[in-house]
């Protein structure tokens, strides 16, 4: 095996070992810092704590009313206040049955809403953590990479300086081999830069602006893809949808039972200006539905009920097709990047040796040697590439059919 290839693959099985001292940062760590500290979960459940004192408030009764009335004093009548008829009454509002457990109804299926919209936000959470988790540890690769390629590009100009020096080949050599060793530091500068953003994206996450640990996990490839479901049965927009359509139907019986309208019983007891005799009073009201029979509120709640159903039959079909090409683009990652890791690095490695064993021999010449390092250096970046495509990929597919924990296949 040839040297190249040698430490190309004892670079990325350092990388793939991962530092294993206490403070490194694995992709559950991460995940659980997410899940504490971020404000969107706090958001999340002070959303359903409100969405609780709905359903307790839906279940309550109105409160009874205490009336009192003074009539026949003052005026023409010239009696003070305490010769007045008085009247005392209480008087409580009542529902027909099937309102208040209609107005329970409603406000549970915006609890049930809410919690999905929860679970939905922290399937979010999870996949950004994943992608930011993810892009650190290809920054960090790619740091180890150009650091490793600067190294062969020093090496390489020091070799042309000393053929330069002994009159071998041309000091034109010298100047491109210089021009190669600038364009590896500005590229391991490059990386270093990109390292730090990522680290710093990824901590933010938790509200933090450094991440100082080092990072557990690396970007290995699964031996064989999981199979995924025929059906978005688990997936919560799915479901989120689904009790819409409930909440919507729930909507229309309630609109429905309003129709009919409340009634107010009130008794009391009447005292006599004159003769000072008291007497009992019972009443009853009740609403003439003459101008407003709730028809507005059943149109709109049926119509809702409607578009609810529509809806959900557009998103299975987009949810469908938003599966399908996760899967598609999760396997084109996957392939690609088995192909490159077990063909293309190898046979670039290889051709690199042999290109370096040529040109000290005199056989090829400079530019032969940096297209070959040129060849495995892009060679990397798309095996690096293809990788990153398949666990974001691989995330996002998590997030569409509501895995919630983090999959065996991740980094």
């Amino acid at each position: 095996m040839s040297r190249i290839f040698v430490v190309f693959v004892s670079l990325l099985a350092a990388l793939c070992a991962g530092p294993l001292h206490a403070d490194s940062l694995s992709l559950s760590d991460a995940t659980r810092r997410v899940l504490e500290k971020n404000p969107q979960i706090t958001l999340s459940k002070a959303l359903q704590e409100a969405a609780e004192g709905r359903v307790t408030q839906a279940g309550v009764l109105p409160n009874p009313e205490v009336n009192y009335l003074l009539e026949d004093f003052a005026g023409d009548t010239s009696r003070s206040a305490g010769s007045a008829t008085t009247t005392y009454s209480l008087s409580q509002r009542f529902s027909l049955p099937g309102k208040r457990s209609a107005r329970q109804s409603v406000a549970g299926e915006e609890r049930t809403l809410t919690a999905l919209e929860a679970e939905i936000e922290r399937l979010r959470l999870i996949r950004i953590t994943r992608e930011s988790y993810v892009d650190a540890q290809a920054a960090t690769e790619k740091q180890s990479a150009t650091a490793q390629n600067l190294v062969l590009a020093q090496q390489l100009r020091d070799a042309v300086a000393v053929r330069v020096t002994a009159g071998k080949v041309s000091p034109i050599e010298l100047s491109r081999a210089n021009v190669a060793l600038a364009g590896a530091r500005r590229a391991a500068r490059q990386a270093a830069q990109e390292s730090q953003l990522a680290r710093r994206q990824l901590a933010s996450l938790w509200g933090e602006s450094q991440l100082e640990a080092s990072l557990l996990d690396t970007l290995t490839l699964p031996d064989a893809l999981s199979a995924q479901p025929d059906t978005l049965g688990t997936s919560p927009y799915m479901k989120q949808l689904q009790v819409r359509i409930q909440r919507e139907q729930a909507a229309v019986n309630l609109a429905e039972a309003q129709r009919l309208p409340d009634f107010t019983l009130s008794a009391g007891m009447k005292r006599e200006a004159v003769t000072r005799e008291q007497s009992v009073l019972l009443g009853v009201s009740i609403p003439i539905p003459l101008f407003d029979r709730n028809q507005g509120t059943v149109r709109s709640a049926r119509a809702e009920l409607t578009a609810a159903e529509a809806g959900l039959v557009a998103a299975r079909q987009q949810l469908q097709r938003q599966r399908d090409q996760l899967l598609v683009q999760r396997e084109a990652g996957y392939q690609e990047a088995l192909q490159l890791r077990d063909e293309v690095l190898r046979i670039a490695s290889e051709a690199l040796e042999a290109t370096r064993e040529g040109y000290r021999a005199g056989k090829f010449s400079l530019i032969d040697l940096i297209d070959a390092q040129r060849s495995l250096i892009e060679s990397q970046g798309v095996y690096l590439a293809a990788r990153i495509s398949y666990h974001k990929n691989d995330a996002a597919l998590d997030e569409l059919l509501g895995r919630t924990t983090v999959s065996g296949d991740t980094p």
